[in-house]
């Protein structure tokens, strides 16, 4: 499971974010709760406004996995 982590904090873009949250149809806030961070870190990492930390990150990849999609 480490190499997932690091693998998703290598990739994850903001735009990236953004798109797969879009393609579920999740919004800022529903992506946070999934992935149990605060909805302010989605917005930062989304819009690029902010330090995002890895953990976080690595939650967010998490919670697109569970719904079934896979970042490349």
């Amino acid at each position: 499971m480490a190499n997932a982590n690091v693998w998703s904090r290598r990739i994850m873009t903001g735009s990236q974010c953004q798109e797969a949250r879009l393609r579920l149809g999740w919004s800022t806030r529903m992506l946070a709760n999934k992935a149990g961070v605060p909805w302010y870190a989605v917005m930062n990492l989304d819009y690029g406004t902010g330090d995002v930390d890895p953990a976080i990150v690595d939650a967010l990849a998490r919670a697109f996995r569970q719904a079934g999609l896979e970042l490349r």
